[in-house]
């Protein structure tokens, strides 16, 4: 129901940093995407510029710190009377900033995927839910321009049971700390280089192989009073749509 995908760039053509010295992060560099209930996220789809369907063209560690970053917001129940708040008229949480507010606008902000490294940026929100069902909700919104659309279809929401997506984020991670670990065996067996950091490439793998389980200790200390109260600030201020 949900999967991150991901492929990393062949070695060999993977460009190195004004340093020279291998990067953890820059040595992710490939394509990933997610799809989430025949949905696909950061994906290019056929009618774009590029002309045939194709993921984002980045480096991977980008969407797995992101992804990390936000996990225990995203797992943090959201109130049943704070849910409706995280799609309903998102421009109340983009204007100008309203005083005594920011524990709303702090944790409202925690639920959204950074997406600004993208030449046009969709936004994506997710949060969990228990009120009926132990879900996790993907809300996207894609504005696209120059035809550089990467959401399949622009706009959508899909929910999955918590269990699932938390699932598909431990097969993320291990994936890629798999594939990182080969990749940088790979260069360990050619040899010692002078511009090569080998230790502390490997030394950095295996700190960033422990994120996932540091990240899973770290539950939020959520203020609820004052993200309500933040809350009704913000949306008092709102004219109602006709």
């Amino acid at each position: 129901m949900i999967r991150f995908h991901f492929r990393l760039r062949p070695l060999a053509d993977v460009e190195t940093w004004g340093d020279r010295h291998p990067h953890w992060f820059g040595l992710t560099d490939g394509w990933y995407w997610i799809d989430v209930n025949g949905h696909k996220l950061f994906h290019h789809p056929s009618n774009t510029v590029a002309g045939k369907p194709a993921p984002v063209d980045y480096y991977v560690a980008r969407l797995w710190e992101d992804l990390l970053e936000m996990l225990p917001s995203v797992l943090e129940p959201v109130p049943a009377d704070l849910v409706d708040r995280m799609t309903r008229d998102h421009d109340a949480w983009c204007e100008e900033a309203v005083e005594d507010a920011e524990a709303a606008l702090d944790w409202y902000s925690s639920h959204f995927m950074y997406t600004g490294y993208l030449a046009t940026s969709p936004r994506v929100v997710l949060w969990r839910s228990i009120a009926d069902q132990n879900m996790i909700t993907v809300d996207w919104r894609h504005t696209a321009e120059h035809g550089l659309d990467c959401t399949v279809p622009r706009q959508g929401q899909a929910s999955v049971p918590t269990e699932l997506f938390l699932r598909a984020v431990e097969e993320f991670n291990r994936e890629l700390i798999d594939a990182m670990g080969r990749r940088i065996t790979e260069i360990e067996a050619r040899g010692p280089n002078p511009d090569t950091h080998l230790e502390q490439l490997r030394q950095e793998h295996r700190q960033r192989s422990r994120s996932l389980a540091a990240t899973l200790q770290h539950v939020p200390a959520t203020d609820w009073t004052a993200v309500r109260e933040g809350v009704a600030r913000i949306f008092s201020t709102r004219t109602p749509r006709p």
